[in-house]
């Protein structure tokens, strides 16, 4: 009798156990690959921040290493006096992979001095003359305390920045613009 109902029971959890396993084994599936991607996506932010071209593929490695031995015109003595984060023109040139194209510098931006002391890389002119707008319309609406700004980066269409606030609070303000109005705005903290 015991017995029977163990038989029972372990035949009822069987089905949900098996579905069990079986998310489980597919949600660590999912983990390894977001981990494989999230390396492939670091290794071409490296790539392109240092200017290279056949970092980390092994394909492209050994094109190159095969193209740089073919002109014998270059001594050895050259090749390892140039610097590691400089590309040779014989590797961008041969490889098989299309070399990513590197974005133009950022012009410089005129920092307002509002945002003297925040980290401005990755906005936008007229994005950062919106911000030091905002930030002196509240100095005059608070009566002469000014948060101060930590970050600010834009995109086309919004612009994001970080305050200290009183209390030692960040807050992180979002705001959409059109054609250098404000549109919407958002606060996070």
């Amino acid at each position: 009798m015991v017995a029977g109902a163990l038989t029972d029971a372990l035949r009822d959890l069987w089905g949900p156990g098996l579905v069990f396993l079986a998310l489980c084994g597919w949600l660590v599936r999912r983990a390894f690959r977001a981990a494989r991607n999230e390396s492939i996506l670091e290794e071409q932010r490296l790539r392109d921040a240092f200017g290279q071209v056949g970092m980390g593929d092994d394909t492209t490695s050994t094109s190159t290493s095969t193209s740089t031995s073919t002109p014998p015109s270059t001594p050895p003595s050259t090749s390892t006096s140039t610097p590691p984060s400089t590309p040779t023109p014989t590797s961008t040139s041969t490889s098989t992979s299309a070399p990513t194209p590197t974005p133009a510098p950022p012009s410089p931006v005129r920092v307002p001095p509002q945002l003297f002391r925040a980290d401005v890389r990755g906005a936008l002119q007229e994005h950062l003359d919106v911000v030091a707008r905002l930030q002196a319309e509240r100095e005059a609406a608070t009566g002469g305390t000014r948060p101060d700004v930590l970050w600010v980066r834009s995109n086309p269409t919004h612009v994001a920045w970080a305050e200290l606030r009183p209390g030692n609070r960040e807050v992180i303000c979002v705001a959409q613009i059109d054609d250098g109005a404000v549109v919407a705005r958002w606060q996070f903290g």
